[in-house]
């Protein structure tokens, strides 16, 4: 029986419509009430055991995976005698078939970012250990968002390569025009399937027409239609691009996502890019048959370089040892100054070796960028060959003294403690706890101002997520014994306003918006004047960070594909990337009061860590704060400094339930919780020094 509207499922989702139907079950619209979000139900309603083990597949499959055209799985669970259940992602926008069978073909220019993004998706899954492959690409499958990106959905057929390629699971399916010949019966799948059902969609998409029948075309049957008689407006060079890919032999076609996207990029209109968007994962696995001559390519995907050979994990350990040993003197300085009072926390000199320096403090050199990029799991001993770590000394209580951090001793911070998020205000030591603000449609995101007296935070808020639409600024005053004043709105624009960020004068604020329907930068006057849009692109951009000099600001962009930090004039200008994530999510960055050193949280393995980076040195060394011992495994997201960067606050949830407000040296040591009870604790800010 299907779900009602309106009702609970798990005591946790409630179902708002039915997305999908069939025989085996449905797909839900929901929203995930502990979380505050929407979110997509997938049922299976046992038909049979198989049918319930390919569910278990796809819930398995999904929940590895982290990437910006990919939804993530956030929960699978049985209730007996009813269903299986997949929450995902919910994601927003219209499917490709929806869009062709309104509107007809779509011009290459609008359609050939889309295919681009779904490649780079592509490439990630068949880069995964073991491999994974979608082999159910065609138009349905295919949502575009509202910023405008292309997702991939739907991992029902999607097949696990295990290794050596002995024996492979997945379901056994295909879709008429869209599925190449070896996947009907018996045949053998490998990433060439995904080749062909992506250049099959990219057929349907240019020409609003499905291609012919592989199968059909492969016993001589029916031969495809050239795309160019369906659609003369489709350039030559695509049109050979397409049909390649589309052959029925897979020799006979592009071998791997990458080389077809290369040649994609190459083939737009006269030989022009007309594409803004990066796309890492193609990036990293194009390897040409042959390398160009000439020292200069152009567009996003024309890097044309041959992938890295892996050095043995023997002879890169014995490397590190003797560089190590050579120059580890020479490269601490660059960073000994910030660091002299971690290390001298932990029994070592600024003026030690790197190694020595390493064992004592807690944070570590985990890679170069060559290294990240070979290896995506950074921060994890096994995974670099530069780290060496100790275990950490022992845990000792949270410190108890006001002067801690070098300030007043006290954070902001929100909580839903009592419903919706509100703002409080705690001594680190966890006393003197005060409520800041009672709105009805709640409060997050505070943010001091310089001299510490006032805050300035986001209203609406039901809990803690990337974009808040619909929201506003809202400011208060706070004296030294935390009483606040009523809430002023700023002066706001439709859409939404949140991520505020104080500069160095207390008089600007920077802020992400989605007033122009996706998320970028703006700056504006503490009045709601002389407002600037700092970024203006077709990223995802959100949470600016000002130094303390006030002439640079990060911020989190999704330029790359995954949320990565980059770095631009306070004033805008030109943009570059910071952090090298390989990957992995890179958000909430946090600048040292000196400007020496950048905290943020790296989502590894899609648990957050915290890493730190040498300002001057670019974002090219990367620091893993407390990578092996008692608190190695630690939930650590959202860091902030304190004044005297000496103290880590940040969002932890030990027992995996409550979210709270933990507290440690920057060398990992003395961890303790601020805030213990029931309920999420987020968006800790420490207050300033006044």
């Amino acid at each position: 029986m299907p779900l009602q509207s309106g009702s609970i499922l798990r005591h946790r989702y409630r179902i708002e419509g039915v997305l999908g139907q069939g025989g085996m079950g449905a797909v839900y619209k929901a929203f995930d009430i502990n979380l505050g979000v929407g979110a997509a139900v997938k049922e299976n309603l046992f038909t049979t055991e198989e049918y319930a083990r390919q569910f278990r597949r796809e819930a398995t499959i999904l929940a590895s995976l982290r990437h910006p055209n990919l939804p993530r799985v956030t929960d699978h669970f049985v209730i007996e005698g009813e269903g299986q259940y997949l929450v995902m992602d919910f994601i927003q926008g219209v499917d490709l078939r929806e869009r062709l069978e309104r509107e007809g073909p779509i011009p290459e220019e609008e359609c050939l970012p889309w295919f681009l993004e779904i490649s780079d998706a592509l490439a990630y899954l068949h880069s995964r250990t073991p491999p994974i492959l979608h082999r159910d690409i065609k138009p349905g499958n295919i949502k575009v968002m509202p910023d405008g990106r292309a997702m991939l959905v739907d991992f029902g057929l999607a097949k696990v390569v295990e290794q050596g390629n002995a024996t492979t699971t997945g379901a056994k399916a295909m879709t008429p025009g869209f599925s190449p010949p070896e996947q009907y019966g018996t045949g053998r799948t490998d990433p060439r399937t995904d080749v062909y059902s992506l250049a099959a969609t990219i057929y349907a998409g240019l020409t609003a027409t499905i291609p012919e029948d592989s199968l059909e075309r492969a016993m001589g049957r029916e031969e495809l239609t050239p795309l160019r008689k369906r659609n003369p407006d489709i350039t030559p060079a695509l049109a050979k691009v397409v049909t390649k890919a589309l052959h029925v032999d897979p020799a006979q076609r592009y071998q791997t996502i990458g080389e077809m996207a290369l040649a994609l990029n190459s083939a737009t209109r006269a030989g022009q890019p007309t594409l803004v968007r990066n796309y890492p994962n193609l990036e990293r696995t194009i390897v040409p048959t042959k390398v160009p001559k000439r020292d200069g390519v152009t567009g996003p995907l024309a890097v044309q370089r041959i992938r890295k050979r892996r050095i043995p994990p023997l002879l890169v350990a014995g490397i590190a040892v003797v560089l190590i040993g050579i120059g580890a003197v020479a490269s601490l300085p660059s960073i000994a100054p910030r660091l002299a009072s971690i290390f001298a926390a932990t029994g070592t000199s600024p003026t030690a070796t790197a190694a020595e320096a390493t064992l004592g403090s807690g944070l570590f050199v985990t890679s170069t960028p060559e290294q990240l990029e070979a290896s995506p799991t950074v921060g994890q001993v096994e995974a670099t060959a530069t780290t060496e770590v100790s275990t950490l000394p022992t845990v000792t209580l949270p410190p108890t003294s006001t002067p801690t951090g070098g300030g007043w001793g006290q954070i902001a911070y929100a909580s839903n403690r009592t419903g919706r998020p509100q703002i409080y205000l705690i001594n680190i030591d966890g006393t003197g706890e005060q409520q800041l603000s009672n709105l009805e449609d709640g409060a997050c995101q505070p943010a001091w101002s310089p001299t510490g007296d006032q805050l300035i935070f986001t209203s609406p808020c039901r809990l803690n997520v990337d974009l808040y639409a619909g929201s506003s600024l809202w400011l208060i005053d706070v004296d030294r014994a935390g009483n606040a004043s009523d809430p002023r709105q700023l002066r706001t624009a439709p859409g939404g306003d949140f991520d505020p960020a104080w500069d160095t004068n207390g008089d600007r604020l920077a802020f992400t918006s989605v007033r122009d329907n996706r998320p970028q930068i703006y700056v504006m006057n503490l009045d709601g004047s002389e407002v600037k849009n700092l970024t203006d692109d077709l990223a995802q951009n959100r949470q600016p960070v000002w130094s303390p000099n006030g002439s640079q600001m990060l911020f989190v962009s999704t330029r790359n594909g995954a949320d990565e930090i980059f770095i631009m004039p306070a004033d805008g200008g030109e943009i570059r990337r910071y952090s090298t994530g390989a990957g992995q999510a890179d958000t909430h960055a946090a600048w040292s009061f000196d400007g020496t050193l950048i905290l943020y949280e790296r989502a590894l393995n899609g648990f957050p860590r915290l890493i730190v980076s040498p300002f001057e040195e670019g974002g090219t060394r990367e620091l893993r704060v407390c990578p092996e011992g008692p608190l190695a495994n630690l939930t650590m997201g959202e860091p902030n400094w304190s004044p005297d960067g000496q103290w880590i606050i940040f969002e932890t949830w030990p027992d995996g339930v409550n979210h709270n407000i933990g507290i440690m040296r920057a060398s990992c040591t003395n961890f303790g919780e601020i805030t213990t009870g029931d309920g999420y604790d987020f968006d800790a800010v420490w207050r300033p020094v006044p």
